[in-house]
């Protein structure tokens, strides 16, 4: 059995990641998970987080990755999400005031508060992996 998966992590523009890996992390609204190779088919929504990625050489990457779906079958994973930055693409400037629109936004409840709560988990995500 390897111990390496294929990995392709998508956005609506582009494909962020698309080699072989020994493991991802990302997070479900119950949690944390981990995918290894051989893992049992799955599919799975995922929240706002900082998903990491050991890559087949032991090379540890981090990526903020908003909602999406996983999709895991025959040692390859598939994983859409609407958005995907590496540390490196992020601006903290501007997800620090992302997170102050959404705070603002939950604070008056004229605003959709299942949005502004979405916005300040993306915006909580991009900063937590930009420090």
């Amino acid at each position: 059995m390897a111990n390496t998966f294929k990995l392709k992590i998508m956005t609506p523009d582009k494909v962020k990641i698309d080699e072989e890996v020994l493991s991802l992390t990302t997070k479900t609204s119950e949690g944390k998970f981990e995918i290894l190779a051989n893992h049992a088919s799955i599919v799975v929504n995922t929240v706002p987080c900082v998903t990491e990625v050991t890559k087949a050489n032991g090379e540890k990457i981090q990526v903020a990755t908003s909602v999406g779906i996983i999709g895991f079958k025959n040692n390859e994973l598939n994983f859409c999400c609407r958005s995907a930055e590496t540390k490196e693409e992020l601006d903290s400037g501007r997800a620090e005031e992302a997170k102050q629109r959404a705070e603002k936004r939950l604070s008056d409840e004229k605003f959709d508060q299942e949005r502004a709560k979405a916005a300040l988990d993306r915006a909580l995500a991009r900063l937590e992996l930009k420090k």
